[in-house]
């Protein structure tokens, strides 16, 4: 029977119902292609692109202030730090919401505005409910004098000190 299908599709006075059947295909694939910017997706708001870029640049910066210290140690040499985080800066905004129920269809629309606060020069921000400061899982500390067991056990002990990590998820390595 499936054969029958088949061969009857490409009959010449079948073309117009191939023409259809490529057509569906094609929009189909450009659905699936391009769904995202159709239907939107999760779209992140500059608040929040601004919050992580924020997060971003103050980890890198506690990498480098780290690296600086380090580097001070005693035969230490050059170093570079990497810290991995089990939770990043966390802040929660307060928001107000509306809701609005349409009289016709009895469908609601609720809008959420954040709580803005007006700050010294007339500027405002969001109001902050609650700040979570992003939390260390591990250091990687690669030193020039990382080879050497005083040194190595100088940089470990610093970064116990700084980070409040557990020894175990402190690796010391000697740099190339």
């Amino acid at each position: 029977m499936q054969k029958n299908l088949w061969k009857g599709l490409f009959r010449p006075e079948n073309k117009k119902l191939r023409s259809n059947i490529f057509l569906a295909l094609l929009a189909g694939v450009l659905l699936l292609a391009m769904g995202k910017s159709f239907f939107g997706g999760e779209k992140e708001t500059p608040a929040q692109a601004e919050t992580q870029t924020a997060s971003d640049v103050a980890e890198r910066e506690t990498e480098t202030r780290m690296a600086e210290i380090l580097s001070k140690v005693q035969g230490a040499g050059a170093v570079d730090v990497m810290l991995t985080y089990c939770r990043t800066e966390e802040r929660t905004i307060a928001q107000d919401e509306v809701r609005e129920e349409s009289e016709r269809d009895g469908k609601f629309r609720v809008e959420q505005k954040a709580v803005l606060t007006e700050e010294k020069g007339g500027n405002t921000a969001p109001f902050i409910l609650s700040e979570n400061a992003p939390v260390i899982e591990g250091v990687v500390i690669v030193a020039e004098g990382g080879g050497d067991a005083t040194v190595q056990a100088a940089l470990h002990q610093a970064a116990e000190a700084l980070c409040n990590v557990p020894a175990h998820k402190i690796a010391v390595l000697q740099m190339k």
